[in-house]
C-alpha cells in the first residue's frame, strides 16, 4: 500500500514536470542546445558579452532551468549582479514548483549571497510632475506607478530615464549607477506644456446683398418704380438722338435749297446739279421730318415714363442682406 503510493506520488510530480514544461518544436530545441553550448564555450573563455546573449535566446527558445541557471551565472560574472540576482530568484521558484529542490536551494542561496552587494536606481516623480497619462520607461521599458519612487536593483553602469505625456515636451535623462551596495536617484521634472498649434486662418466674410450689381437695375432692385424709370431714361435718350438727327438732315436740306433756287426757277431745273440738289433736299427734309417726329415722341414718352414711376425707397425702409463666413450664414440688415 505504501509502495503504490510512493509510486503514484513519483509519477505524479513527473506529470507536473512535463506539464509545465513548455512545448517547443524540433527546430526549436536543436537550436537552443547548440546555442546553448557554444554559450558554456564562451563561458569558459569568459568571453561573457557573447555567452550571455547566446543562453538569453537559447531560454527563449526552449525554457530549460539548466539554461536559466547558466544565464543567472553568466550575468554575476559579467558584473550585472541585478540581473543576476533576479535570475537566481526565478531559478528557486521555478526549481521549488518543478520539485528540484537542490536547483532551488542553488538559486535562493546564490540570490542570498547577492543581495548585499547590489546597486539600486530610484525614479522619483513629485506631484506636480504627475501630470495626466505620464509614461515612465527605464531603459524602454515601462516603470510601474507602483515603482516610482522605489529601491529597484539595478546592474551597474548607465541606464536612460525618460518621460512622456501628451500635450508635453518629452523628457529623457542617463543615470549613472556605480557598482558595489550604492543607491542613484533621479527626479522626473514636471514636462513643459507643448505650444498651441497655429490659429487657422478663417476666409474673410462676405456680404451678399439682394440688390443688383449694375448702376441700372440696383435702382430697379433698391426701390418701387426703379425699372420704370430706368424704361424712361432710355426712352428720352432716343428722343434726344431723334431730335439731333432731325436738326441735322434739316440743315442738309436747306443748304441743297439754295442750289435749288439758283438752277429751278419756277418748277424746271435747268442743270443737272440743280435737278440733283432738288432730289436731295426733298430726301434731307423727309428724314428729318420723320426724325423729328421719332424724337418728339420718344422725349414725350420718356418723360412720362420718369415722372410717373413710384418714388425711390426713402431712408429707414427695410433693407435685408445675407452674411456668408466660415462656419456661418447669417440674415442682417436694417428694419
Amino acid at each position: 500500500m505504501n509502495s503504490r503510493f510512493r509510486f503514484g506520488t513519483t509519477l505524479g510530480a513527473a506529470l507536473a514536470v512535463a506539464t509545465a514544461a513548455p512545448t517547443a518544436s524540433a527546430d526549436d530545441s536543436a537550436a537552443a542546445q547548440a546555442l546553448f553550448d557554444q554559450a558554456k564555450k564562451a563561458l569558459a573563455a569568459h568571453d561573457y558579452s557573447e555567452a550571455c546573449p547566446k543562453l538569453e535566446e537559447s531560454y527563449k527558445l526552449q525554457e530549460a532551468l539548466g539554461t536559466l541557471l547558466n544565464l543567472a551565472d553568466c550575468y554575476e560574472r559579467a558584473g550585472k549582479l541585478a540581473s543576476a540576482w533576479s535570475k537566481f530568484l526565478e531559478v528557486a521558484t521555478k526549481a521549488r514548483a518543478n520539485g528540484q529542490a537542490q536547483r532551488a536551494r542553488i538559486g535562493r542561496d546564490r540570490a542570498a549571497a547577492l543581495a548585499p552587494k547590489l546597486s539600486n536606481l530610484v525614479v522619483e516623480v513629485p506631484p506636480t510632475s504627475r501630470v495626466q497619462a505620464l509614461e515612465i520607461r527605464r531603459d524602454g521599458t515601462v516603470v510601474g506607478e507602483a515603482e516610482w519612487g522605489a529601491v529597484i536593483p539595478a546592474d551597474a553602469g548607465a541606464h536612460v530615464i525618460e518621460a512622456s505625456a501628451p500635450g508635453r515636451k518629452p523628457w529623457s535623462q542617463t543615470v549613472a549607477v556605480s557598482t558595489g551596495a550604492t543607491t542613484a536617484r533621479t527626479s522626473v521634472p514636471e514636462l513643459t506644456l507643448l505650444p498651441p498649434p497655429p490659429e487657422t486662418k478663417h476666409a474673410p466674410e462676405v456680404a451678399v446683398s439682394d440688390a443688383p450689381k449694375t448702376a441700372a437695375t440696383a435702382d430697379s432692385g433698391s426701390s418701387p418704380g426703379g425699372g420704370q424709370r430706368v424704361a424712361g431714361i432710355v426712352v428720352t435718350g432716343v428722343g434726344v438722338v431723334g431730335v439731333g438727327v432731325g436738326a441735322a438732315f434739316g440743315l442738309l436740306s436747306m443748304a441743297k435749297h439754295s442750289t435749288v433756287a439758283k438752277d429751278c426757277p419756277g418748277t424746271l431745273c435747268t442743270t443737272t446739279e440743280g435737278y440733283n440738289a432738288s432730289n436731295d433736299a426733298l430726301t434731307f427734309g423727309n428724314v428729318s421730318t420723320v426724325a423729328f417726329i421719332v424724337g418728339g415722341v420718344g422725349l414725350g414718352v420718356g418723360l412720362t415714363l420718369w415722372l410717373t414711376a413710384p418714388k425711390p425707397t426713402e431712408a429707414g425702409s427695410p433693407v435685408a442682406q445675407v452674411v456668408v463666413g466660415p462656419g456661418r450664414v447669417a440674415l442682417a440688415g436694417s428694419f
